[in-house]
């Protein structure tokens, strides 16, 4: 053999053990394991506070995505394996209609997660909408009678939700107990602020009405002595008599902003802000970011109910 094939030859072997090193490496090497306590939450709102009282400890799995409804969303087959994969389930538990569909196939999917009610101990509140206009309704998510199940839109029940995460953290993993009541301490340190900033942004608003198209604000608004009017009802549009009747509210009480959720069709809350000479704006009871979202809800509320 040449001196060129000789070094030829080494170069060739020398690629085919670099070829099998990165093969190797990429076919068989494990994947990197999730570090925590796998924990499902059913909305955007409730993974800040997991997250938070959780700290390092938990990893945190969000069912209904951004933009989607959880009056509508079904899981889909990748969410599911997380939920097998999870010890923790952290339900909001307030009758959403994602959690009334779907927990029992969560729970057989899973018979050894834990799964909290984050609403043990709030007083659930009547469902308010729009004023009957005698026209019928069919049937439709929101039963007539129905509680409200948008607990989280207060901050106040925040606190207490917090208070039943770190309670079901503790229950799954004692040796940390020190640091989820720690966690939970600086997390109602936030909720606190957030109350009293939320207060001072309404204040002297006291009793005012605000126009909404899916009523989701109830909770906030027994908070803050305010009125929510809902153009929907029984998850439907108004009828023609209806959409008078909200339309002359409106008026009467010189409203002159409509807020709506970007889950829903806004068509006829845009139609109505043109008969009021109003405008349309967009407030999230969804928002991923609690403390965040929930202070620009407070932004623009106080706007609206400024502007009327």
């Amino acid at each position: 053999m040449g001196l060129a094939q000789a070094r030829m030859a080494v170069i060739v072997a020398l690629l085919v053990v670099m070829v099998g090193v990165l093969t190797t490496g990429c076919t068989i090497a494990p994947s990197k394991e999730r570090d925590g306590i796998g924990v499902i939450v059913t909305i955007g709102p409730q993974r800040e506070m997991a997250e938070r009282i959780g700290g390092g400890l938990v990893h945190v799995t969000v069912m209904v995505p951004p933009n989607a409804s959880p009056h509508t969303y079904s899981p889909t087959p990748s969410q599911m394996k997380d939920v097998a994969d999870a010890e923790v389930y952290l339900k909001v538990g307030s009758g959403i209609e994602f959690e009334q569909v779907h927990m029992d196939t969560v729970k057989e999917n899973s018979q050894d997660m834990d799964i909290v009610d984050c609403s043990v101990g709030i007083t659930l509140i009547p469902m308010v909408e729009h004023e009957d206009d005698g026209e019928e309704e069919e049937e439709d998510h929101h039963d007539e009678g129905a509680l409200d199940p948008h607990i989280w839109t207060s901050p106040v029940n925040m606190m207490t939700m917090a208070r039943n995460v770190r309670d079901g953290y503790i229950k799954v993993d004692p040796d940390n107990k020190a640091t989820y009541d720690a966690n939970l301490e600086a997390y109602l340190a936030d909720l606190r602020a957030l109350d009293i900033d939320m207060r001072a942004a309404v204040a002297g608003h006291e009793n005012d009405m605000f126009l909404v198209y899916h009523p989701a604000w109830g909770y906030l608004a027994k908070d803050y002595n305010l009125t929510q009017l809902a153009i929907e009802k029984g998850g439907k549009d108004p009828g023609p008599a209806g959409l008078v009747a909200i339309i002359e509210q409106a008026k009467e009480h010189n409203i002159t902003v409509i807020f709506v959720e970007p889950q829903f069709d806004t068509s006829r809350a845009e139609t109505i802000a043109q008969e009021i000479g109003g405008e349309v704006v967009v407030v999230d009871p969804l928002g991923d970011d609690y403390l965040v979202n929930m202070r620009n809800v407070a932004t623009k509320l106080a706007a609206g109910l400024s502007a009327g």
